[in-house]
């Protein structure tokens, strides 16, 4: 299995079973409350010489339904206090980004923030 799809599943089996629809790929249209996870930029950084190695980073992406802006805060904030602590070991996070309105084509609007997160991958 590549060495991306495992990081992948490792985020996918500790976010699942929390009460938010957990998506490996990004929907057409999300069903809050969700976590997606989509590659970041850059996706894939070297680390190693000689071996298959390298650092790979995700978006763990919190979507929440915008039913009120003080309501979505709230959702949003419970959400990264749940995420954070069970983001596997060995992965990082560094910034978690600010709660923004997305528009998702005809089904409306979605609450969203972003946790980035790494880890390095060796075979």
């Amino acid at each position: 299995m590549a060495l991306t799809t495992d990081s992948r599943e490792a985020l996918v089996t500790a976010f699942t079973g929390q009460g938010l629809t957990v998506y490996t790929t990004v929907p057409a249209v999300p069903r809050p409350p969700a976590v997606v996870i989509v590659p970041d930029s850059p996706w894939i950084t070297h680390e190693r010489g000689g071996t298959l190695g390298y650092r790979v980073r995700w978006r763990v992406l919190i979507v929440i339904s915008p039913r009120n802006n003080e309501a979505a805060t709230l959702d949003v904030e419970n959400a990264l206090d749940l995420l954070l602590p069970l983001i596997p070991a060995g992965f990082s996070w560094d910034v978690v980004n600010p709660p923004q309105l997305n528009d998702v084509g005809a089904q409306g609007t979605v609450y969203t923030t972003e946790i980035n997160v790494s880890v390095s991958m060796k075979e």
